[in-house]
């Protein structure tokens, strides 16, 4: 066991030490701020402060783990052999930069919470993100600088714990706003899609839309018995998340009354996981995203514990906070909609800080490398060479991949782009 000392244990410090050291690296630590307790210790042991108390192995703190409340921080990006990292501190110091005040400073989102421009739903956007201005954006960053720290820290300490190389955790989830294109639609959707078909003078639509209402032929969005065997035969992880709202003019699904939908969502609970796509009103108001939810509960006869935001994390803050007051214990939300990349510089599974009460909250949250209207900016082969690239790349076992398709994904159109066999193969290469 590792021994931290600090001169003020601090509820900041300890969340991100924990981060670091037990999920990211798997080694176990305790902490101290009694000096004759440290310097006893016959064990491995690190100081988290201003200078060195002997021959520790010894990290120069910078004040951002110490501070409360929110404030503007000046960061200067540098190079530190060949990954970039801020928060340079004394040369007297084992590692040159204060990863845990740097790791803090990404994992909660903390420039989110400091002044910025909004986006059309009033998102945080991703290019003004310090990842994104830095080109760190795809790069598990916190957890190439935490084996970089493990790595110093055994060359002091060859006695600590080494851990076993296996393959991170690959999860598809399935974000369902549409189950199907044209089926169990009311009559004035029906029309809408038949009228537009004609405007673009794509009759082929017009045409498949009545062969499908007509049951000459299966709809194209209805691929969750193919998904389902897709996923059994490679020994895929997956969660199924559906949207359960009413229709508005940012969420328009199939009504949560219609049999057919609620049927198709018993059937999958029945042998998958099945959670609640949360709707634009649902992440603004705690009272309707109890209402969804609610229903969902019913319906499944599950209880709501996992939820994704259907556009995405808007607001941390108020967000996260709707699912703490509901006892929600994971989102799959962390990642943005139309970019590739981690959002919290981590593609490790961590607890949600609340930085507005400076505490460690019981929501894990789970990192979502990619969705798919962010990989649609590709071709389908270059996506997936990029996810490959993406999983090939993190660096430690805790690592998780998650990556956000549509239920559409085998609905393939355009032949020419092969999306619905690209998808296959990447199932095929995380098969278990």
């Amino acid at each position: 066991m590792l021994l931290v000392y600090s001169h003020k244990i601090t509820p900041r410090l300890t969340y991100i030490f924990r981060q670091v050291f037990i999920r990211i690296l798997e080694l176990p630590l305790d902490f101290t701020s009694s000096i004759e307790k440290f310097v006893s210790h016959s064990g491995p042991k690190l100081s988290y402060t201003h200078q060195a108390l002997g021959n520790e192995f010894f990290i120069a703190s910078h004040e951002l783990l110490f501070q409360q409340g929110i404030q503007e921080i000046p960061i200067e990006v540098s190079n530190w052999s060949g990954i970039p990292a801020f928060f340079k501190v004394a040369k007297s110091s084992k590692m040159p930069y204060d990863i845990f005040a740097a790791s803090f400073y990404l994992i909660s989102r903390y420039e989110e919470y400091l002044p910025h421009i909004k986006g059309e739903h009033g998102a945080f956007l991703p290019y003004q993100s310090l990842a994104s201005k830095n080109n760190f954006l795809e790069l598990p960053l916190i957890d190439l600088w935490a084996v970089r720290l493990k790595d110093k820290l055994h060359e002091l300490f060859p006695d600590l714990t080494h851990i076993s190389w296996e393959k991170p955790k690959f999860q598809a989830v399935i974000s369902v706003v549409n189950p199907y294109l044209y089926l169990n639609k009311s009559i004035l959707l029906m029309l809408n899609d038949s009228i537009n078909a004609l405007w673009r003078l794509d009759f082929f639509s017009f045409i498949e839309q009545y062969l499908v209402l007509l049951g000459l032929r299966k709809d194209p969005n209805d691929n969750f018995e193919e998904l389902d065997a897709l996923f059994k035969e490679f020994g895929n992880d997956s969660i199924y998340f559906f949207l359960f709202a009413k229709n508005t003019f940012f969420d328009r699904g199939i009504s949560i009354y219609n049999h057919g939908f609620r049927n198709l969502i018993k059937h999958i609970a029945d042998s998958n996981a099945v959670s609640l796509l949360v709707s634009f009103a649902a992440q603004q108001e705690s009272k309707t995203f109890y209402t969804e939810s609610d229903h969902l509960k019913k319906l499944i006869i599950k209880k709501i514990e996992a939820v994704r935001f259907n556009y995405g994390l808007l607001n941390a803050s108020s967000g996260y906070t709707h699912l703490l007051e509901h006892e929600i214990h994971e989102d799959y939300s962390m990642g943005y909609v139309n970019e590739l990349g981690y959002r919290a510089s981590t593609a490790v599974p961590f607890y949600f800080y609340d930085l507005n009460n400076d505490l460690q909250t019981s929501l894990k949250l789970y990192p979502v490398v990619a969705d798919e209207a962010g990989l649609r900016k590709f071709s389908g082969r270059k996506a997936f060479e990029k996810l490959e690239q993406l999983y090939e790349n993190l660096p430690t076992r805790s690592a998780y991949q998650g990556v956000s398709f549509s239920n559409a994904i085998l609905n393939d159109p355009e032949i020419r782009n092969n999306w619905r066999d690209q998808f296959i193969n990447y199932l095929r290469y995380h098969a278990r």
